[in-house]
């Protein structure tokens, strides 16, 4: 009886120390805090300007069940810490692969997030085994300062960071098409990330800009489009589709630029097919 306590003890220890080892949370040495779990091949969630890792909590829970899951804060964004001098996104990219050390991951970003996926993949081509793009920024890709996005640049600029994010959470690259359940969430992202609007854009652009590099991406690719997003974006998604060879791009009815937040499942449907191949 003895015997079987003590072998029981140890495998529960074994189990617990297991399930702590599949989901952690640290910071990188320059304050980039971030978030693991799950076991296998490593998929990194990369979130959009003013908002921070918590918007791909639908996916989490889903992807950490087959793969090893990591989501950041971007600079300035969410726990991280703030830029007080000039950095890349692509270079904190690295930094946190390096915290973990991930090797070559496929990487997932949103808006922002993959504007600076395709920055990684441009610099580090050998560290990525897979990129998804949804409602894409792009380097190099002059759309110039859209009138709805001046009053919150204004209002930051004028001093008042909280008002900023409350402008910035009422514009329509913000809006949730279909899913107006998680209409509130998503704007607490943004009120909660007001602090941003108070720091200066010390953020660096990858030279030459990845506008027009896009046939040195090889690996697969797929560009994910809300067909509710704005035209801009829509047009981004096709000079990437054109540009990286190979690559297929799919539109989700109905949704706007969040696509993932819009239309879970079907974002879901989508990057497990990805995944699978």
């Amino acid at each position: 009886m003895k015997r079987l306590t003590t072998t029981c003890a140890v495998a529960f220890a074994w189990m617990a120390c297991a399930a702590f080892a599949q989901s952690a949370s640290g910071t990188t040495p320059s304050g980039l805090f971030y978030e693991v779990s799950g076991t296998g091949e490593p998929v990194v969630f990369i979130h959009a300007f003013s908002v921070d890792r918590r918007m791909w909590q639908p996916q989490i829970a889903v992807f950490e069940k087959h793969f090893r899951v990591v989501r950041y804060d971007l600079r300035g964004h969410g726990r991280s810490a703030s830029p007080t001098s000039p950095y890349a996104g692509y270079e904190d990219l690295r930094e946190v692969l390096d915290a973990l050390k991930i090797d070559r991951a496929t990487l997932v970003g949103l808006s922002a997030g993959s504007e600076i996926v395709l920055n990684f993949a441009l610099a580090y081509p050998n560290r990525v085994l897979r990129l998804v793009l949804t409602s894409s920024g792009l380097g190099g890709y002059a759309s110039g300062l859209f009138p709805w996005a001046v009053p919150p640049f204004q209002a930051a600029a004028g001093g008042d960071p909280e008002r900023a994010a409350n402008l910035w959470a009422d514009t329509p690259i913000m809006a949730l098409r279909r899913n107006v359940a998680e209409r509130d969430r998503l704007r607490t992202l943004v009120t909660d990330n007001w602090r941003l609007w108070t720091y200066r854009r010390l953020e660096q652009p990858l030279a030459p800009p990845a506008v027009k590099r896009l046939a040195e991406i090889t690996v697969p690719t797929l560009v994910v489009t809300g067909d509710e997003d704005l035209p801009h974006i829509w047009d981004i998604a096709a000079v990437i589709t054109r540009g990286v060879a190979g690559s297929r791009q799919m539109v989700i009815s109905g949704a706007g630029h969040f696509v993932n937040l819009d239309d879970e499942a079907r974002f879901n449907e989508a990057l497990s097919t990805f995944l699978a191949k």
